[in-house]
């Protein structure tokens, strides 16, 4: 578990972005978040693309009065979030267009 930016971090989930070719970025795989006390638990997050944007997938579930964001971090520098979730979610955040993911992670708050 990290801290980032005042905010637990359960998981990290990087992107190696090489070259000018758009292709499926390769990552590494996501460990799940802490459970018990910490009151948060995400499935493994996964990068993926509609077509149009990438984007971070991640599940996770909360409990008591934890709060949980997806996060990404892209190519153009920017940072993008959604949340906050008090409850089990399914969620994708997106890189703005042109852009490639360089980063995905979970933050959450107890």
């Amino acid at each position: 578990m990290l801290k980032h930016r005042g905010y637990r971090v359960a998981g990290c989930l990087l992107a190696a972005v090489v070259g000018v070719a758009v292709a499926a970025p390769t990552a590494s795989a996501q460990a799940s978040g802490p459970t018990g006390a910490q009151g948060i638990n995400c499935s493994a997050g996964s990068f993926g693309s509609d077509g149009n944007q990438w984007y971070y997938n991640v599940s996770c579930s909360a409990t008591g009065s934890t709060q949980w964001w997806a996060n990404i971090s892209c190519t153009d520098n920017t940072t993008r979030s959604a949340g906050p979730y008090t409850t089990f979610r399914n969620v994708r955040v997106y890189c703005p267009p042109n852009t490639l993911p360089v980063q995905g992670w979970v933050s959450y708050t107890v």
